[in-house]
């Protein structure tokens, strides 16, 4: 009993030790550099990792320093890149908190494959960081304007993403989301694009640029300089959405399209649409409510979108009372007139230029008429641009706010 007990008692002593050793493989929280945006430029073969890295004493406010820096460096992959990063900074890099990836169009065009591999494979990346292009400009650029929003750019791109997709004129899907679309032929992605603004007072006339040549610059907007000034010289814009096929972008379209986009997908609710009334007058309506079903009918190379609205109107200058019913039904067939032609107009735009089915048709197809879908699934990229889509509304005022005739 005697042994027992000292036996029992020296494998309690052991256990204690193994558990205070702590682990091997751990890195002090002061001894980090918290990761909060990544741009990605591919240049030819080689590709361009720019990381902006978090500093945690400026943020703290112990220094007069930005509360972020960037390094960069170039490999033949994104992970030799990266490593190189993580070889010449102080910190032990780490993306538990990486709020945003950017991508060049020339990386966008050629196809986003190897980043969503490389994303996917690291354990300490979230999957609903935000996925952007930079459009018309070097991904390493966007990351680095400091805007007056938020000093830490990524994360400023990262909540202007979230603000302009609630009012339903940017669409967003997380890591996961935009991999699924891109390994199925039934419906593909749209991301959130990027550009950067300079405001032409503030571009200096006759400058030396840094390739040598001379002409107009506003600077890159990545200095404490850019938000001196009420008119921020250089600003982040998020005016477009980037439309791919399969992997790769194939074009853009509009913040205004995009809400559009959003309606037939039922993800967001909101569209704001002018009409002109005898060329002189002009209603603004804002949708509030939206019902969306799409229907096919592969057999006869045809699908539906059918879109029940509602809404208020938001100004009016047509001469009408609109708190009378007939009229308010006059109002309805315009605002409906005027819908229906934007929504022609988007759908012969996704058909014809960009021929993406970016309304996922294919997979209603693949529920809807699973057999047909089967014999034609393998040729769809080629079918969708010759498929005829009915748009179909049902358009109702629910609302002319708080006074219903014109004149005051």
């Amino acid at each position: 009993m005697q042994i027992k007990k000292r036996l029992l008692s020296c494998l309690l002593i052991i256990a204690s030790i193994v558990t205070l050793t702590g682990c091997l493989e751990r890195v002090e929280i002061n001894k980090l550099g918290i990761v909060a945006g990544i741009a990605i430029d591919k240049i030819d073969d080689e590709y361009t990792v720019t990381v902006q890295v978090l500093n945690p004493s400026a943020i703290a406010g112990e220094t007069q320093a930005l509360p972020a820096y960037s390094l960069k460096a170039e490999g033949t992959s994104i992970h030799e890149a990266y490593k190189k990063l993580d070889e010449i900074s102080s910190s032990a890099l780490a993306l538990s908190h990486l709020n945003v990836i950017i991508i060049n169009e020339e990386f966008a065009e050629a196809g986003i494959a190897p980043l969503l591999n490389f994303a996917l494979r690291r354990f300490d990346v979230r999957p609903d960081i935000t996925i952007v292009v930079a459009k018309g400009e070097s991904a390493g650029n966007v990351l680095n304007v400091v805007t007056a929003l938020d000093m830490i750019p990524a994360t400023q791109l990262d909540v202007s993403s979230m603000v302009t997709s609630r009012t339903a004129r940017l669409t967003s899907y997380n890591l996961y989301e935009t991999v699924d679309m891109v390994n199925t032929n039934s419906i593909n992605t749209v991301l959130n694009a990027v550009s950067i603004h300079r405001e032409e007072e503030h571009i200096d006339e006759n400058v030396e640029r840094k390739d040598g040549t001379e002409g107009k610059t506003a600077g890159n907007g990545s200095t404490i300089d850019n938000i001196l000034d009420i008119a921020i010289p250089v600003q982040l814009r998020i005016e477009h959405s980037a439309v791919f096929q399969g992997d790769k972008l194939v074009g853009y379209i509009s913040d205004s399209e995009t809400q559009l986009y959003n309606i037939v997908m039922g993800t967001h609710k909101r569209y704001d649409l002018v009409t002109r009334i005898e060329e002189e007058y002009y209603t603004s309506f804002g949708i509030t409510q939206v019902k969306s079903k799409v229907t096919t009918d592969l057999a006869n190379n045809e699908a539906t979108i059918n879109l029940k609205l509602s809404g208020m109107i938001f100004e009016n200058t047509y001469p009408i009372d609109l708190t009378n019913t007939k009229n308010l039904v006059v109002m309805s067939e315009h605002l409906k007139s005027q819908f229906e032609q934007d929504m022609n107009n988007f759908v012969d735009k996704v058909q014809t230029e960009l021929k993406s089915d970016i309304f996922g048709i294919g997979g209603k197809a693949h529920n809807q008429e699973h057999k047909v879908w089967q014999e034609k699934e393998g040729y769809w990229s080629e079918l969708f641009p010759e498929l005829t889509i009915n748009v179909e509304v049902e358009l109702e005022v629910s609302s002319v706010g708080e006074i219903g005739n014109v004149t005051l």
